[in-house]
């Protein structure tokens, strides 16, 4: 059977990519298992069989999503383990969730299960119609919105794959998370576009979870949260070139009980954003954070700057948030345990604010945050000619006299 010019073009595409081995005859089109695409019929049933004919085959095997095609697909999970040694996800074409109330009750919409050696490429992107899902209140009242419809789905997750790749796709208007990551290791995000409304709840970019030796380089994203966010169990990770505008900025944590180790973020661009790097921990709890590093970050029109937060969304905390800088938690009312925070530099960070506190640094009294740099640290406020200041709490670090505001409690 002769080849189209889909095959075609996906063969040389992966050629380019792929060592000695390749077979083009492990090309598995899902338009010639059924699949319409004409972005209403439900292709779900082509997408299955096709997945399970390219995940038998041996040695190196190729999923292909047509380009000039809208896929409708409901949820589905994406099972290994696969025969092939290698797998790719040709995402040409584009794939289209359906709105709420036509959606199996689940937690993602596209999810990648113990899948090994996978790539996931193309120029296509994957659309989770989360306009369907959204409340209007949290357009209006967004601060009402946050914690509310946990029942939406995750655009598109991955667990337990190891050897992961994805790039260049786009993913747009997820009901919740765009990209989560958990159990996975060896994991690479390059070249990908991350696009929800700034209103839009709690749709981040991509959390990370329970997973080390992670890579993320030259990805934009402009979400309803946090832009990149790593949670518990995560290490060894090098982040570089992230634009976020808007978003919730770059984030370690929360962290209630677990650990998160060796995060490197440079080379990174945040605009109008909520926050601009944070690590935030919540009291009572135990682990770690350390070995955190953030460097030649550039910083437009931000609100939050630099952040570190043991008392995230203590009650005492949120009580006082609104009398101002100047005021945190005292010994009063706080449990003992909290998550340890150590060795953690913010160096070469330069740029503007849209708030009056430009770096707030609030650890735990009963448990200090030790070993903390600021170098090279640079902010002021968007308003000509208006002060900026600092905050912070039970932090032991050495002086960094080329900081602007200063930091009193270090040195």
């Amino acid at each position: 059977m002769q080849m189209g010019a889909q095959e075609i073009f996906a063969v040389l595409v992966i050629l380019s990519i792929a060592p000695f081995g390749f077979s083009y005859h492990n090309v598995f089109n899902v338009l010639n298992f059924g699949a319409v695409g004409d972005g209403k019929r439900d292709d779900t049933e082509a997408f299955k069989k096709a997945w399970a004919a390219a995940c038998s085959v041996r040695r190196y095997s190729t999923l292909l999503i047509p380009r000039g095609k809208t896929f409708l697909v409901n949820s589905y999970t994406f099972t290994g383990k696969c025969k092939a040694s290698r797998i790719f996800f040709m995402l040409q074409g584009n794939l289209v969730a359906p709105p709420r109330g036509r959606i199996s009750n689940v937690k993602s919409w596209i999810t990648f299960y113990s899948v090994d050696s996978l790539t996931i490429t193309g120029s296509g992107h994957l659309d989770g119609q989360g306009y369907s899902w959204w409340p209007k209140e949290c357009f209006v009242k967004p601060e009402g919105c946050q914690y509310i419809g946990y029942e939406r789905p995750t655009l598109l997750s991955f667990e337990g794959c190891n050897m992961l790749n994805v790039n260049n796709v786009r993913l747009i208007n997820s009901p919740r998370n765009h990209i989560t990551v958990d159990g996975c290791n060896q994991v690479s995000f390059s070249g990908i576009s991350i696009s929800a409304p700034e209103k839009s709840p709690n749709t981040d970019g991509i959390n990370i979870g329970n997973s080390g030796f992670i890579k993320i380089t030259n990805v934009n994203i402009a979400s309803g949260d946090d832009c990149l966010s790593f949670l518990p169990g995560t290490n060894n990770v090098n982040v570089s070139h992230i634009t976020c505008n808007p978003g919730h900025g770059i984030s370690i944590g929360s962290i209630y009980i677990g650990k998160v180790e060796k995060v490197f973020v440079e080379h990174c661009t945040l605009s109008n954003t909520q926050n601009g790097v944070r690590i935030k921990t919540k009291q009572g709890g135990s682990g770690y954070v350390r070995d955190i590093h953030f460097n030649d970050i550039q910083m437009y029109s931000v609100s939050n700057p630099i952040i570190i937060d043991q008392y995230y969304f203590s009650p005492i905390n949120l009580i006082l948030h609104d009398l101002g800088p100047f005021v945190f938690p005292s010994k009063t009312g706080l449990k003992t345990s909290a998550v340890e925070i150590s060795n953690v530099e913010f160096s070469s960070i330069r740029g503007t604010t849209q708030g009056d506190l430009a770096i707030k640094l609030a650890c735990s009294q009963t448990v200090p945050c030790k070993d903390i740099r600021l170098n090279d640290v640079k902010l002021r406020s968007v308003v000509p000619h208006k002060h900026v200041y600092s905050y912070c709490l039970s932090i032991h670090g050495p002086r960094c006299p080329n900081c602007s505001p200063q930091v009193p409690c270090l040195g």
